[in-house]
């Protein structure tokens, strides 16, 4: 995968968060997202077409969202693996 296209995925896939936070920033938006970028993009396509290519894109595309989501907290809107901050006991 080309650096120019990894870079148009990133501004795709931080429009298509931004666009709708709650769907495609929650607990279960990796399969959302995916989805999204195959109706986008493959919407002609039958799943037996789809190339093994478009599978490693689409777990960029997975990728790129939980980074975007990490540098973009007003978008994140997981809770079921959202790193969960200690608490540090006071010791008396």
């Amino acid at each position: 995968m080309d650096k120019l296209f990894k870079k148009q995925l990133y501004v795709w896939i931080y429009d298509k968060i931004k666009s709708n936070p709650y769907k495609f920033g929650g607990d279960f938006s990796n399969s959302l997202i995916m989805y999204e970028y195959l109706k986008d993009f493959y919407s002609n396509s039958s799943v037996y077409e789809l190339e093994p290519q478009l599978m490693s894109i689409l777990s960029t595309v997975s990728r790129i969202k939980n980074k975007l989501l990490i540098k973009n907290p007003q978008f994140d809107h997981r809770t079921k693996y959202k790193v969960k901050t200690k608490i540090e006991e006071i010791k008396d």
